[in-house]
């Protein structure tokens, strides 16, 4: 991808015969260091949020889960019963639903099949996207001064169409300005106006295809975000993105399933507690 980055700067630079100053941004830490150090990305930004708040709020207050489980889906009273182990507020809305006015808020409460997590034997954690996306981006901008452009959709998730909604294309504050100009596209238009005028994309993508149905696709990944990222993974249909891993990079699947303890990331026993399948026709034979 860092080669197809190049690549694409050249292109455009002689399609429309201008200087781009590119610069490459780097996290100070690794993947490795985030998964050890704060947990691991699972299930959604949002629920990984709630996990790694109820976890540390549990902690704080020397509460182990198993002991407030019995207490919940009691509506109110159990609202009331976790006010008064002086649980913060918005663990509290994550377990009952109801908010510090005692209103109910279904947004925001953590959905039952994601309550094991809670007592999982490692960390959960969003801070992944921090540390080796939005720091690095927020560094380089106070360095150059500038004020970023994002090629984010709103149909990427519900918190980036509920923040389009909110803010629009362009949102101001503090003095530093942030443009979504592509907000409001669809997948379905990127890839129609990769097509149509013949953009050259990533190797990891394949090329374009029309469907019969008018529909376009890629012929090879779908998307190419943080390659070890596992939300959303266990909603994908097999093989999933870290099967598909063993074939595309054979070196990196072995050195995520290999335990923490033999210096891999332990992807086998997350995946495992998940119920997310990675054993694949390579690695059973």
């Amino acid at each position: 991808m860092p080669k197809h980055v190049q690549f694409f700067c050249n292109y455009i630079e002689q399609k429309y015969d201008i200087k781009i100053d590119l610069h490459i941004v780097r996290s100070k830490i690794t993947f490795f260091d985030v998964v050890r150090t704060e947990g691991y990305p699972v299930a959604s930004k949002k629920v990984a949020r709630m996990i790694r708040d109820i976890k540390a709020d549990l902690k704080a207050n020397n509460i182990a889960y198993s002991e407030i489980e019995p207490f919940l889906d009691k509506g109110i009273e159990s609202t009331q019963y976790l006010r008064s182990l002086h649980l913060r507020n918005g663990v509290i809305l994550y377990l009952t639903g109801y908010t510090s006015k005692d209103t109910v808020c279904n947004a925001w409460t953590l959905p039952k099949k994601w309550r094991k997590l809670i007592e999982a034997p490692f960390d959960i954690s969003e801070k992944c996207c921090f540390y080796l996306k939005k720091e690095p981006i927020r560094l380089v901008d106070k360095e150059l001064k500038s004020n970023p452009i994002y090629g984010t959709l709103a149909e990427d998730s519900e918190i980036r169409k509920d923040a389009y909604l909110k803010k629009g294309c362009n949102a101001f504050k503090n003095g530093h300005g942030k443009s979504t100009p592509m907000g409001f596209w669809t997948r379905q238009d990127v890839l129609r106006y990769l097509y149509d005028f013949n953009i050259p994309i990533a190797p990891p993508y394949g090329s374009i295809t029309k469907l019969e149905n008018g529909q376009f696709e890629f012929t090879g990944e779908h998307n190419t975000g943080c390659k070890l990222c596992l939300f959303g993974c266990h909603l994908e249909h097999e093989p999933n993105r870290i099967q598909r891993l063993e074939t595309i990079e054979p070196n990196t699947y072995k050195f995520v399933m290999k335990s923490r303890e033999e210096g891999g990331l332990g992807y086998r026993e997350v995946m495992d507690y998940l119920g997310i399948p990675y054993e694949t026709s390579i690695n059973k034979s």
